[in-house]
């Protein structure tokens, strides 16, 4: 039924979009919407896999609970994310994109080489080919070792170095989109400390979701309780990633203020006043001080109920942070763009396409199971 439900919901955000393209004059804030909705699926889906090397890397033994189903996370989306960057490519870079229009060519600006269709479909492909490759490569080599036998000094190591390596092509990866939907859509706005903000807030959404998604697709074993040491340990990496996170927004809104350039401050605080005030205090007390007050109570973190509500909150915090990084830089707010049958459609569809994934990945490797099997490591 569930799998039925997901596809209806899928067709349904591709029949809206499509048409709500075809019967608008200006598609920039459609295709603004389908792009902010994209990068946050993309996110979360790509933190899947990292979750699961930190909890490697960190030797942690309740991570591993959550550590396979972030992999397939991963992987299994690896179709949904290379076909919606295509159809940004191919229908949207005009209309996002300030460099890409013809208008800009035509009279003559001056712009970076960085700045050009081939170089931006080109890097962002071989980035998200490489990480994908490369995080396939490592889900196939921690599988190869779990036939009850025991790990060696050198598999471990290997499996430790393979984990780094796919933290360093997440980075690069997440940099290049960072960099191409955070600040190449706006003319002349750069900030060094954007791309670690973007990072962490996937990271901190990716967790979040990862935590949801175990509810549904990692079997309990009847009469079997939640493991309560588990949960807390969940609790205490969202509150962590809470206050990365926000030390990340202090830092890049503190030195853009100090700075006080025009071309910086304005593009950057538009999205924080006028129609768009309330979005972003709804931001910040999802993201923020409803984690950050409820994650220090250790009964909340202790009940499955009371965390799933934290972290639902935390991923539609950061959604609304996705529309904030993108939206505002073409609409001024007083037109509704989210909350339309076109952008609830899109949000629904883009989960639907996460959920199928999963469910297909799992369908088509039946003996891939949602949790890693057991190893001994010497």
């Amino acid at each position: 039924m569930l799998f039925w439900i997901l596809i209806l919901l899928l067709i349904n955000g591709v029949v809206s979009f499509a048409t709500s393209v075809m019967n608008t004059g200006d598609t920039t804030t459609l295709w603004a919407v389908f792009s902010s909705t994209y990068l946050f699926y993309l996110g979360v889906t790509q933190t899947g896999i990292l979750f699961a090397a930190i909890m490697r890397m960190s030797k942690s033994g309740w991570g591993r609970h959550f550590s396979r189903l972030g992999e397939i996370l991963t992987l299994s989306f690896i179709p949904f994310a290379f076909i919606f960057f295509l159809i940004i490519y191919f229908g949207g870079v005009d209309h996002l994109f300030y460099w890409a229009s013809p208008h800009v060519q035509e009279e003559g600006h001056h712009l970076s080489p960085f700045l050009g269709k081939g170089l931006f479909f080109w890097r962002n492909i071989i980035s998200m080919a490489l990480f994908y490759g490369m995080s396939w490569i490592y889900f196939r080599t921690c599988r190869s070792v779990e036939n009850g036998t025991p790990v060696s000094d050198d598999q471990t190591r290997k499996m430790n170095v393979m984990a780094a390596v796919v933290m360093v092509f997440y980075v690069i990866a997440n940099t290049n989109i960072a960099w191409d939907f955070g600040m190449t859509i706006i003319q002349h706005w750069e900030s060094s400390i954007f791309t670690p903000y973007y990072w962490v807030g996937n990271i901190l959404a990716g967790a979040a979701f990862l935590f949801l998604a175990s509810l549904y697709f990692i079997p309990k074993k009847a009469g079997e309780a939640a493991k309560e040491w588990r949960l807390q340990s969940m609790g205490n990496v969202l509150f962590g990633c809470t206050l990365l996170w926000t030390y990340m927004f202090w830092s890049q809104y503190f030195v853009i203020w100090y700075g006080n350039l025009p071309n910086i401050t304005e593009p950057f605080f538009k999205g924080m006043k006028g129609n768009y005030a309330s979005m972003h205090v709804a931001m910040l007390l999802f993201c923020f001080v409803i984690p950050f007050i409820t994650l220090i109570i250790r009964r909340i973190k202790a009940s499955i109920p009371a965390l799933s509500t934290v972290a639902f909150i935390i991923c539609v915090g950061m959604l609304i942070n996705r529309y904030l990084m993108i939206i505002p830089v073409f609409s001024d707010g007083s037109t509704p763009a989210v909350a339309t049958w076109t952008g609830l459609s899109l949000i629904l569809a883009g989960l639907a396409s996460v959920l199928l994934s999963v469910i297909l990945f799992l369908k088509l490797f039946p003996k891939v199971g949602v949790m890693a099997t057991p190893v001994h490591e010497d």
